[in-house]
Parts: structure tokens; sequence; C-alpha cells
């Protein structure tokens, strides 16, 4: 129940009136906008079909064996309430530059974002979203490098290989850019770079490993850290087999305290999500010291 007053934003409110202010930046958004949305009421069951039918060759005049269509499980999306609220006082919402206001209501959807996507990426599920990282990769695509081995060209060939034909489109690397940077340092045995950073129209990199893009996040541990307990490190993924359910979309709301005048902005969303297809999942995890 903390409230931000006049002498913790000293610092945003300067003698010498400027309209600006520098922060910090994150790098966010970059996971939401690549899964699959939904707007599903909750606890709506959604079964998942879990076979595939095949067809065969046949010779003149014969038939094919009928094959069902057999539903395995079922997605269930459950109401959880995401929630983000600041406080200030009346005299800072009446002495603060107008663009306080503005990046006080840009920082609380950017608390947001940051929150979804990390339960996306490690949710446990209770209470948020069960994250990509929770759930068990197929068999042969969860893979591990020791303790005190670092990353080689061969480990990355079998990143890749581990990946079904199937899965190949759409499917995209994970990691932080520590771990990237590990992967960037490998060179072929022509002493050209693995990795690949190209500018793209916008400007910015683009980056990629073995011609798959790769996306860098904060919500995972690098290979360079000192793990305690076996860590997936990097991930190869098709966003678009999770889908994150939104039952009431991010809301903006802003109201008075009348008992102390503090002002409070609010952001209030209800929201679920779950991976709907494994087979596109690999995992490289750290193993323990």
């Amino acid at each position: 129940n903390a409230n931000t007053l006049t002498t913790d934003v000293g610092e945003l409110i300067p003698e010498t009136v400027m309209n600006k202010i520098v922060e910090k930046l994150e790098s966010t958004g970059m996971i939401l906008t690549r899964v699959t949305r939904t707007s599903y009421k909750g606890g709506v069951t959604i079964p998942t079909a879990s076979v595939k039918p095949s067809a065969s060759w046949v010779g003149e005049g014969a038939g094919s064996d009928r094959q069902k269509k057999a539903l395995g499980d079922a997605i269930t999306f459950a109401y959880h309430k995401l929630r983000c609220a600041v406080s200030t006082s009346l005299e800072v919402d009446t002495m603060s530059l107008s663009a306080f206001e503005n990046k006080l209501i840009e920082n609380v959807v950017e608390a947001m974002i940051v929150a979804t996507e990390q339960a996306i990426i490690d949710g446990n599920g209770i209470g948020k979203p069960k994250g990509i990282l929770a759930e068990t990769p197929a068999t042969g695509q969860a893979l591990t490098v020791a303790a005190t081995s670092s990353i080689d060209y061969a480990k990355l060939i079998e990143l890749e290989s581990a990946l079904p034909l199937a899965y190949e489109n759409g499917a995209v690397y994970c990691m932080t850019k520590k771990t990237f940077m590990a992967f960037q340092n490998m060179v072929d045995s022509n002493g050209q770079p693995i990795g690949r950073v190209n500018y793209g129209i916008s400007g910015g990199p683009e980056r990629y490993l073995l011609g798959r893009e790769v996306i860098l996040n904060d919500y995972m541990s690098s290979i360079a850290d000192t793990v305690e307990a076996d860590t997936i490190v990097a991930f190869l993924f098709n966003f678009k087999d999770y889908v994150l359910n939104t039952n009431y979309e991010m809301t903006i709301k802003k109201y008075e305290d009348n008992d102390t005048d503090d002002l409070v902005t609010k952001a209030i969303m209800i929201v679920d999500g779950k991976v709907i297809d494994i087979n596109s999942l690999v995992t490289l995890t750290k193993l323990a010291t």
C-alpha cells in the first residue's frame, strides 16, 4: 500500500522545466505478439486432436481401413487476474509534468506485458498461465549440456536435428542475449561465424542461427550463469502453438481515493495460457554443478 509522494519524484520535477523523462529501457513485447490470441469464456474445456488420419495406397477395387478421429487431452482456460496499480498523491498529480503522467501509464502497461510474457515462458500454471518451459518435450527433444561444457557447433546441430520436419515452419530459437552471443562466438571448420546478425528494413538487428530466427528475452537464465538446479537456457518453439486466452482485455482506469485524495492508476486483465502442441518444442538444459 505504498504511495508516491513529492519527495519520491524529485528528479521527475526538475527546476528547469523540460518535458522529457529519461528512463532505463526494457526490451518487451517480443513474445506477446507471436502467440495465438483467443477470447474464450473462462472455464470452457476445448479438446485437442491427438491423432491425425493417414492415407494409404490401395489396389483396384480395394478399400482402405476406416480410421477414427480421436480427441486427446483437453485444454481448460481458467480465470487468472493480472493487476498493477500505482498510487500518487494529489500534490504529485498537480505538480508533476504532463510527461510524468503519460510515462506512468506507459510503465503500468509495460509491467503488465512483462508479467504476461514471463508467464508465457515459465509460468507454473498456479494462479497464472502455464508457461512453455513447464511442459515436457516430446521424446528425444529435451537436450542437455554439462555444467562444465561450453556451447559448440555439434550441440547446435543436435538442437536443430531434434526438431521434427513437420514443425520446421514457424519455429524460432528463444534465449537470452548472453546465450546467443555464446552461439555467435562459434565458427565452423572454415572459420565462418555460425550466428548471423543482419540489419532489417527498420534498421534494427535481426538474429539468426542456421538460418532460423532468434528471439531474445530477459526471462530465462543464460548459458554462462552458474545454476544450482538443472535449468533450461535455450529452446526451439513455434509460438503459434501457445494459446493466450483473454477474458477481460487489459483496461486502464484512474480513480481518486476519497479518504486521502491520492490518485490511483491501475491496469487489470483476466488471462490464461497453455501450449496446445508440444511437438515444436526442443529444449536445451544446462545441468547443475
